[in-house]
């Protein structure tokens, strides 16, 4: 993923046209995640993986995505209703997440945006703690730099470099965003004791479609 952040970063930095004002788009992002309160105490951070798919309509947009954090390893720890965890039969730590993000977007010059986000998303655990799940809130900012560039490029990258089929936009972002969570055992809001959970996370990722 990297690669093509390099190669869309000269793509877009050599484009003469800047992005239009609405449309469809993806996106992709990888970064890292600190946990902490309670969750903290099973899972201290992880690598952090991010899909959206969302539409803007001029300097607002509306994102659905799905995001997983994951930790390199588990530890022999039990969890808070006093099930045994045992590394060699449960998987490294994972929090999945989904949720909806609305964003506000500030165009600073032809190819650079800011947005600020707020987030409503709902959380689920594996392996420590397997099972424990609850509503989430949060928000984030971020920086992009956007332009059209050469669809085919996606297929090959060389072609980014062409004038040959239809042009799309494109963009890569970094996004510092702040989570919490409430989580409770299979969901169930009179389960106790609930795990809390504050996510602070940094990811760069890349984004293609109609326009965002």
């Amino acid at each position: 993923m990297y690669r093509v952040v390099t190669l869309l970063v000269l793509c877009v930095v050599g484009s003469g046209s800047s992005a239009s004002a609405d449309g469809l788009y993806f996106t992709e992002s990888v970064g890292g995640t600190q946990i902490k309160d309670e969750l903290g105490e099973y899972i201290d951070g992880g690598l952090r993986l991010r899909l959206s798919l969302g539409w803007r309509h001029r300097r607002w947009a509306v994102e659905g995505w799905v995001a997983g954090d994951i930790a390199a390893q588990g530890s022999h720890v039990d969890d808070p209703a006093g099930r045994p965890y045992d590394t060699a039969y449960r998987p490294a730590p994972t929090l999945m997440t989904y949720g909806l993000d609305l964003k506000h977007i500030r165009p600073i010059s032809d190819h650079v945006e800011v947005y600020l986000r707020g987030s409503v998303s709902r959380g689920r655990t594996q392996g420590v703690l397997d099972g424990y799940s609850g509503r989430g809130l949060g928000f984030g900012a971020g920086v992009q730099l956007e332009g059209k560039v050469r669809a085919l490029g996606f297929l090959a990258w060389p072609l980014f470099f062409t004038g040959w089929g239809p042009k799309v936009t494109a963009a890569v972002f970094v996004d510092n965003g702040y989570d919490f969570y409430r989580l409770h055992r299979e969901g169930k809001l009179s389960a106790t004791p609930a795990v809390d959970a504050q996510l602070t996370h940094l990811t760069i990722g890349f984004g293609v479609g109609s326009d965002f």
